[in-house]
């Protein structure tokens, strides 16, 4: 600890960036969204190239390990480990020389987010050419690290195709730029020159080994892209449209040195900035979706189809589907699936053309259903990208697992691999999600298991080793776009060899002597089946909540939900805005998860109540994660209950009871509503709001409307036109909200004129609203007392149960239709037959 105090206090003399060496910090970077969990030194998240640089030249001089991270979404636990966590994420992400439209090219810091990269792009016509799922949320810096790809990997192969030179920082804090060898942009300084003296040894004295035990797939990500040195593969991508692959493999004599980082996970060196080469962004496309009867036939079609020169093979399964079905915000977009098929092959053709691209669709099967607008193709894209997290939204300690989900097979023998894999995961007597790029030979594969039990734990290591023998003897490798991190660092030995294995060292002793950089990865990391989140000591303890979390499979499950996907981190959208807003990671969906997760997992939980607290209040309960999580997280409703929980042992601030009980507040003070709103308006008031509720004294709170002066004036309008139906009126149960009858009546009298013009009269409920400011604050008894008021009056009045209940307030209609059902168990029936006319 002595030696980090000395790190801190030497690194922050000229640090502008954040220091984060707390226990609550440390937790949440201790996970990514892979199976494992490593509690990191602290967190550093540089504001500048100059703070990046002082953080790794402080750790060397320190002899300090550290881990360059991006949006931490490694599936392979690459992103986590006993070291300094560089975030580039937070404040690393300008594009400084914008984008050189003529010459294709973009300079890029670490921290930009790739799905941000392609919409600049998009404005000149161009792209970058890999495409993985994760793109909104993902990193450059770690699309580099993982040697990413994705869809259309056919056509612009991977990531290390498209790294043009590199701005990087050695691990003795030097500088250096990796590039062509050759060029002048190439740095040479001892550092950089101990590196370059090995891959040329490497070159002079491994190349025939390289040849001879690379996979025969191109599609390739384990361990160092040395047949990238030398340059040469064994194959290459089969619409590729290069002159050579890999690129330069026409001048022998030049390597690109940057290629080298594709891949690394870190582990090399770290990256400054990085020159990427652009692809022109196709003018046209069009999807044909082909269904089958079973996944192996989908995959035995593939080496035919890819003759019509598709731009892209996509396996969607039907577990996919039917879960799809599931989640709101995707189960709209499934117009394109006909029946239950056992699979669906999405082909993809690009080009300028759309009758002659129209055509090929057509002509892939007679019962293909075409998607031509941007919006249909846009839809099927969502569901399949969805793919990584929506396997794991089903509440049940037995899970889908990525271990093999990264498995590249020459497609000529894909449909062998696939009929090998299914009789593998019988004989363990489990299922799996099987889906993703067929055009690649590459299917993401996720058994379910349960680590927390022993044999689940011993099947991760078995089904593993199994399917690490099949795609051996298939010519395959088991890393192609995911990267090797802890999961699958293990198995290089046996799929290069002691030779390459050799050469590998070599390189990570040249450029990284003291093992400072990712360390316990590629080629020194621990078994496979360690550092498991949930392993078989795994023990959580929740408490005894007043919802009820039935639907989730309990408290404890609800929070270990989250997978770490990390889709509450992209830029856009409806989640999760707090993160959006502020880039910290605490206040992300994520984040919050992580930390709920350490308070019924650890006896120290006490060190992070305050942390936990802040980052639960900063949660706006919007339930976007809800609609958009994968794994359908409802971190409102586990906000909810934690503020009740916390509020019973400590005291509650004022402003929680104003916001809560803000329905009585304003019945009591709409009488005087005209002469409230004066005093409010006053500084005396304001300054009053801050110190007793802490609002801030720029807010302007909302004013009382006049409700007297609505209803004359919808009386008028009524008389003018809105009362010509002669027909006997239709009635409805009215829900109005406090806040649009006292401070918007215009909203609450429209509502009415508009259900009269529609010949509908308005049955009113004396209770106002479904008790949605009491569960926000937590008062969740109070809220169980609302509801139960509320449907008895519902009853009351419609003692058929056949009136609809028409909300203004959109929140309001939401807790009767979703969050009654965790209030009022007892009354389940009631609630979802009441739910289903809301």
């Amino acid at each position: 600890m002595e030696i980090i105090n000395e790190f801190i206090s030497d690194l922050s003399k000229d640090f502008s960036g954040d220091l984060k060496f707390d226990s609550a910090s440390k937790i949440l970077y201790s996970t990514d969204a892979s199976i494992y969990q490593m509690e990191p030194l602290g967190v550093v998240l540089p504001r500048s190239q100059d703070d990046l640089i002082a953080a790794v030249s402080v750790a060397a001089k320190y002899k300090l390990p550290i881990l360059a991270r991006g949006s931490g979404t490694s599936l392979a636990g690459q992103a986590i480990g006993r070291a300094v966590i560089v975030d580039c994420s937070r404040y690393l992400d300008n594009i400084p020389a914008q984008i050189d439209v003529e010459g294709k090219t973009a300079v890029v810091e670490p921290g930009v987010i790739l799905g941000n990269l392609n919409k600049l792009a998009a404005r000149h016509g161009l792209m970058f050419g890999p495409d993985p799922a994760s793109a909104e949320r993902a990193t450059i810096g770690g699309v580099i690290g993982n040697n990413a790809t994705g869809a259309h990997s056919i056509l612009y192969g991977m990531t290390a195709d498209h790294l043009l030179s590199a701005d990087v920082i050695l691990s003795d804090g030097s500088l250096a730029t990796w590039g062509l060898v050759g060029a002048a942009s190439v740095t040479i300084n001892p550092a950089q020159k101990r590196i370059l003296d090995s891959i040329y040894d490497i070159r002079k004295d491994y190349s025939e080994d390289i040849k001879k035990s690379w996979p025969k797939t191109w599609r390739n990500s384990a361990g160092y892209r040395l047949n990238y040195l030398l340059p040469w593969s064994a194959s290459q991508p089969d619409q590729w449209r290069g002159t050579s692959y890999p690129p330069g493999q026409d001048s022998p004599s030049e390597f690109n040195l940057a290629a080298l980082l594709a891949g690394s996970e870190g582990t090399l060196a770290v990256i400054r900035s990085a020159t990427l080469k652009l692809v022109s962004k196709p003018k046209h496309t069009i999807l044909a979706v082909i269904s089958y009867n079973s996944i192996v036939e989908a995959c035995e079609s593939v080496p035919e189809l890819l003759r019509l020169n598709p731009s892209a093979v996509e396996l969607i399964p039907q577990m996919l589907i039917r879960l799809a079905r599931g989640v709101p915000a995707y189960s709209s977009m499934l117009g394109f699936v006909e029946g239950d098929p056992a699979a669906l092959l999405a082909v993809e053709f690009s080009g300028d053309n759309p009758d002659q691209l129209r055509a090929m669709a057509k002509s892939v099967a007679t019962n293909a259903v075409t998607a031509e607008s941007q919006l249909e193709q846009a839809r099927i894209w969502a569901v399949r990208k969805v793919g990584l997290g929506i396997f794991d939204s089903v509440p049940s300690a037995s899970r889908p697992i990525a271990f093999i989900e990264d498995c590249a097979i020459p497609v000529d023998r894909l449909g062998e691999f696939v009929r090998e894999i299914e009789y593998i995961l019988e004989k363990y007597a489990t299922t799996a999600a099987i889906y993703a790029h067929a055009s690649a030979g590459c299917l993401h594969i996720r058994p379910v298991l349960d680590l927390k039990s022993m044999s689940g734990v011993q099947n991760l290591r078995e089904i593993s080793y199994e399917v690490l023998k099949l795609t051996l003897r298939l010519g395959g490798a088991m890393s192609s776009e995911h990267g090797d991190g802890l999961v699958r660092a293990e198995w290089l030995r046996e799929t290069y060899g002691d030779r390459v294995l050799a050469a590998m060292k070599q390189i990570k002793q040249a450029a990284d002597p003291n093992n400072l950089l990712n360390p316990e990865k590629m080629l020194d990391a621990p078994g496979m089946d360690t550092n498991l989140r949930y392993g078989v000591s795994y023990k959580s303890e929740a408490w005894t909540p007043k919802l009820d979390f039935w639907r989730a499979g309990g408290l404890s499950t609800a929070i270990e939900h989250c997978n770490g996907q990390g889709v509450c981190r992209k830029h856009d959208g409806v989640m999760c805005p707090s993160f959006q807003a502020t880039r910290d990671e605490k206040n992300s969906t994520r984040g919050r998860a992580n930390l709920l997760r350490s308070m019924i997992t650890t006896s120290g939980a006490s060190l992070n109540e305050q942390r936990i607290k802040e980052a639960m209040d900063l949660c706006l309960a919007c339930k976007g994660c809800k609609a958009e999580c994968p794994s359908s997280v409802d971190m409102a409703r586990l906000k909810y209950e934690y503020q009740s929980h916390y509020y019973e042992s400590h005291r509650r601030p004022s402003r929680d009871y104003l916001f809560a009980y803000i329905g009585i507040l304003a019945k009591l003070g709409s009488p005087v509503g005209g002469l409230v709103n004066k005093v409010m308006e006053t500084n005396i008031a304001r300054r009053l709001g801050k110190l007793l509720f802490g609002i801030t004294d720029q807010r302007r709170l909302p004013k009382f409307g006049n409700i007297k002066i609505v209803k004359n004036r919808l009386q008028i309008k009524n008389k003018a036109g809105f009362q010509n139906n002669k027909i006997e009126p239709e009635k409805c149960v009215l829900l109005r909200d406090t806040f649009t009858h006292y401070f918007e009546p215009e909203t609450e009298e429209s509502t009415r004129a508009v259900l009269s013009a529609c010949g509908i009269d308005c049955v009113d409920l004396s209770v106002f609203g479904a008790g949605r400011t009491l569960l926000s604050k937590g008062f969740i008894d109070a809220a169980k007392r609302h509801a139960n008021l509320l449907l008895d009056e519902i009853n009351h009045l419609d003692p058929l149960g056949v009136l609809p209940i028409i909300g203004i307030e959109p929140s309001e209609i939401y807790m009767l239709r979703d969050d009654f059902l965790d209030l009022l168990p007892g009354r389940r029936a009631e609630i979802e037959k009441l739910a289903a006319r809301a």
